[in-house]
């Protein structure tokens, strides 16, 4: 019986040890976990490559997804750091500390020979419930519009149907469902005559692609706009962590936010 014992015993121990330990008890990690929005993934990659030269032996990894998983990874202690591309709610703050980075923007992008600018929210508003189906009725040429979305669950979508109607909005939206990649939504719209939508790409991005990018309100999506939030769909961009979060986790925040205020600057610059 003795013996038994000791075998449970003994296999107890070594299931405890084989439990993996949370992240935020490391002080300081070796492995820099960081989490969020793919639109900043990019970037931070970028700073990472960096990072890991002027801090050897640190390992960095980055997981994309969305805004919504950096937040709950971020209070469950799965990761490190959390990139997210929205405001926090109220309950969320709790023991978070967050930074601003900057800014993007969902940009509106139509096909290219589109003789249309701008666009009013009014105008886009009627467009995604079709009550405008033309763009003759804008200055146009006499050409169907093909209004494009994301899916209903993309937070992209989310985003964009709160900024332009309001949240709660129950209507029918009248537009077909793109699930892409940035690039397939760029070569999608440039190949679709009378086609508008929207993503996450910058104006440069989508004029060497040969892509329009519309004003809104009559303000087109530059640097200088979205740092100044004149853009409607500007969005903020944070670095979020827990608020006990030193060492390595502070030092990887703080120079990333100045490279990316850097990259701003930059931009605004051209």
């Amino acid at each position: 019986m003795a013996g038994i014992l000791s075998v449970l015993n003994l296999l107890l121990i070594l299931f405890f040890l084989t439990l993996p330990s949370p992240l935020r008890g490391e002080d300081p990690p070796r492995k820099i976990v960081i989490g969020g929005a793919q639109s900043i993934a990019p970037l931070a990659e970028q700073f990472s490559a960096q990072f890991r030269q002027s801090h050897p032996g640190v390992e960095v990894e980055i997981r994309r997804a969305n805004s919504n998983y950096a937040v709950e990874a971020v209070r469950s202690g799965q990761i490190h750091i959390g990139l997210i591309t929205r405001a926090l709610a109220g309950t969320e703050k709790a023991n978070i500390r967050s930074e601003t980075m900057g800014h993007d923007a969902m940009i509106l992008l139509s096909y290219p020979r589109n003789s249309v600018a701008s666009l009013t929210l009014e105008q886009l508003r009627n467009i995604y419930v079709g009550k405008i189906i033309n763009w003759r009725d804008l200055g146009g040429e006499d050409k169907g519009i093909v209004p494009l979305t994301r899916e209903k669950n993309s937070a992209l979508h989310g985003t964009f149907i709160d900024r332009l109607y309001g949240k709660g909005f129950n209507g029918q939206e009248k537009a077909f469902v793109l699930r892409a990649s940035k690039d397939k939504i760029l070569r999608t719209i440039k190949r679709v005559r009378g086609s508008v939508g929207y993503g996450i790409v910058s104006l440069e991005e989508a004029q060497a692609q040969g892509v329009k990018a519309l004003a809104a309100d009559g303000v087109l999506p530059t640097a200088a706009n979205l740092k100044e939030g004149l853009y409607p769909f500007t969005r903020s961009q944070l670095v979020i962590s827990n608020v006990g979060a030193d060492g390595m986790v502070r030092d990887w925040i703080t120079e990333f936010v100045k490279f990316a205020h850097r990259r701003a600057a930059q931009g605004s610059a051209r």
